[in-house]
């Protein structure tokens, strides 16, 4: 950014114009960011009664396993996600309609531990996201959700090493960490959508 600086112009003044310049496109640039009322509203008058938890046909799975034999790992992300979203999810936004969630994985990529820790590999997901009446079945809004998790990594010699031991310490929490983190994440997006204003 060039700056036209008069002879005696003070420093002070030069920055808190650049300053007002950084607000005003910020401002500009969230105006342009809103939601449409229409699905705000259309999402207000639901409540989720019901969720569908679905993979698609052909739902990509990441990593060294052969492709023609489902992922051990994705039954793991699949009851995981699916405990999520009931626990989290029914009864929101908290509308008189009735309505069901439908949550289809179309790309579900989660790490071995050993993968995380030696080679800090991420893990990701994501899928689409109808709500539907559960009456009548029509289509009340609809959007795509992803997310990613993705390990630590290190530079140089001792780097490699810390960042190999924080790897495995997140790991080893709690059983199938990586599988709680991405559908936690995936459950909160999920969530930040229902709830729009």
């Amino acid at each position: 950014m060039s700056t036209i600086v008069f002879k005696n112009t003070p420093k002070r003044f030069v920055h808190s114009v650049k300053m007002l310049a950084v607000f005003a496109v910020a401002a500009i640039v969230s105006a342009c960011q809103t939601v449409d009322p229409r699905l705000v509203t259309a999402l207000r008058s639901s409540s989720v009664t019901q969720i569908q938890l679905e993979t698609a046909p052909d739902v990509n799975m990441g990593g060294f396993f052969d492709r023609k034999k489902p992922d051990p790992q994705l039954s793991k992300v699949v009851q995981t996600l699916e405990t999520s979203l009931n626990r989290e999810l029914k009864g929101l936004p908290g509308g008189k309609t009735p309505a069901k969630l439908i949550v289809t994985l179309g790309m579900v990529d989660l790490a071995s531990n050993a993968g995380r820790i030696i080679l800090d590999n991420a893990s990701s997901m994501s899928g689409s996201v109808r709500l539907q009446d559960a009456k009548t079945g029509r289509l009340i809004a609809e959007t795509t959700v992803s997310v990613s998790e993705k390990g630590m990594r290190g530079g140089g010699n001792i780097g490699v090493f810390v960042a190999m031991a924080v790897n495995a310490a997140q790991v080893s929490q709690r059983k199938d960490a990586l599988a709680h983190e991405l559908s936690d994440q995936f459950v909160r997006n999920v969530k930040t959508w229902l709830m729009q204003k």
